[in-house]
């Protein structure tokens, strides 16, 4: 697995640990396999399209099948994320436009999906969660990376918690059952949920930064220790500091000139002003 961290939480301190929740869940290993994973399984044998996958995606060379593939996530085999990766890349709109690898990535973190929909019972239910996380790899950048699973759960995790402030779902939302073929029918928003959208939009300028900081890092925008230098920084100044004597005192903790600190923030900033449009557009 990549050293890179998707997530960030922003503190008054010189340092921001990553978040430590993971795309796999304990007991994992004892899940049985889910009606989804069954129809998706199947459908992808039948068609022997694992196989013409595997020509046009390396990273998925390592399994002969979505199953094994399967079986290897729920040993922890790290591979897998590669799978993930791979897969988003196959099912992205700016990749390959596959709906039914975007499937197979919704499969491969079933376990992510139900942990995320314990945590937004109250208002989703699983099949949401599924499809949001379908709708993630269709809107992903197909260069993700090692850390694809977890920025797709977090992303989802995210759309789905803040539907007031424009974390929707970009289309109208089908049941992944239904693209499965295990229904017949599309799954109507609820009334439920028109009323959760109708809820004022409040904005947090820090789930703002954290998001956007979650996103540069997952699409390579900027690496972690961009983010790490940005929020240093700013965790100094928070904290009653001049800028310049923020770069000062942040060169000398890290034993380079203030100028060097100041060429380092001004290029990871640079990079996020020319990313903005395109966070945007995808967040829309």
């Amino acid at each position: 697995m990549s050293a890179s961290r998707p997530a960030y939480e922003l503190t008054h301190g010189p340092t921001c640990p990553p978040a430590t929740e993971a795309p796999w869940s304990e007991g994992q290993n004892n899940r049985a396999q889910s009606a989804l994973a069954t129809s998706v399984v199947s459908s992808l044998h039948r068609s022997e399209k694992w196989a013409q996958w595997q020509q046009a995606e390396p990273r998925l060379v390592g399994f002969d099948n979505l199953e094994e593939a399967l079986e290897g996530w729920r040993r922890r085999d790290n591979r897998c994320y590669q799978v993930v990766a791979g897969l988003t890349a196959l099912g992205s709109r700016r990749g390959g436009d596959d709906d039914d690898a975007a499937l197979a990535v919704a499969v491969l973190l079933e376990d992510g999906v139900n942990r995320v929909a314990t945590t937004l019972t109250d208002v989703w239910e699983t099949d949401d969660v599924n499809t949001t996380v379908w709708e993630e790899v269709k809107a992903a950048e197909p260069q993700l990376g090692s850390q694809a699973a977890r920025y797709l759960l977090q992303r989802a995790r995210q759309r789905l918690s803040r539907p007031a402030a424009g974390m929707v779902a970009r289309v109208n939302t089908t049941s992944l059952d239904a693209r499965a073929g295990i229904q017949d029918a599309p799954s109507e928003a609820g009334p439920d949920r028109d009323l959760l959208m109708a809820v004022p939009a409040v904005e947090d300028p820090v789930e703002d930064l954290t998001d956007l900081l979650t996103w540069a890092t997952g699409v390579g925008v900027i690496g972690s220790e961009d983010v790490d230098l940005l929020l240093e920084l700013l965790a100094e100044e928070n904290g009653g500091l001049a800028r310049e004597e923020a770069q000062r005192l942040v060169g000398e903790r890290h034993g380079v000139a203030m100028r060097t600190i100041r060429r380092r923030r001004d290029r990871a900033a640079a990079r996020l002003r020319d990313a903005a449009p395109r966070y945007l557009a995808e967040i829309a």
